[in-house]
């Protein structure tokens, strides 16, 4: 499923895709979702510098070094993640689209100036919204949203190699849809010496 990829972090992200898109799931009662179509905020990130290795590549080089790394990210979406997720939830039976993907969008993105789309100069401003993917969190603070628009990015932590499948099972159900985020710690483990980028043999 991860192929050609065989590091902790696809694998940890793989997990979680493979199995909240299998439908059932709990939130304080059992329900099971019927949607035959998924959608995907993967995109987001690498266009509107939403991991920290954004924020790190504008405080080494500034805007031309986040500019670097932004269309780095952009230029591997397609060798590194979308085979993955598509694979991952198509299993299913499951179509999966990405609307940070789509072309009209990318064009856009890749031609606004970085400061616009997130502004690691002045950090978090008087509004209270992260500099990260600033542009997207503005958007969601003028359509009325504003917990969203306020949302500390977090990521979900699995294990890649479970002691107990069921109780990885019941933990990945009962995810909601803010903890099926990722970022750059997505992959390490419960001892947390674990990285992302390691390989699994």
């Amino acid at each position: 499923m991860i192929y050609p990829h065989n590091t902790e972090m696809d694998l940890s992200i793989a997990y979680a895709l493979y199995f909240a898109a299998r439908g059932p799931g709990s939130k304080q009662v059992l329900y099971t979702c019927p949607a035959r179509v998924l959608l995907s905020g993967l995109g987001a990130d690498e266009l509107f510098g939403g991991y920290v290795r954004h924020a790190t590549a504008f405080s080494r080089q500034g805007y031309a070094g986040l500019v670097d790394e932004l269309l780095l990210d952009v230029g591997r979406l397609g060798k590194r993640n979308l085979g993955r997720d598509d694979r991952a939830m198509s299993h299913w039976s499951k179509e999966v689209r990405f609307p940070y993907l789509d072309e009209r969008l990318v064009k856009w993105a890749i031609q606004t100036p970085a400061w616009e789309k997130c502004d690691f100069e002045n950090g978090e401003d008087m509004t209270g919204v992260e500099a990260c993917k600033r542009v997207l969190r503005l958007l969601a603070l003028e359509l009325g949203m504003e917990s969203v628009a306020r949302e500390k990015k977090r990521a979900v932590c699995l294990p890649t190699q479970p002691t107990n499948p069921r109780k990885l099972v019941l933990r990945l159900v009962k995810l909601t849809p803010q903890q099926i985020q990722f970022g750059a710690r997505t992959a390490k483990m419960e001892s947390g010496r674990v990285k992302g980028t390691a390989l699994i043999s």
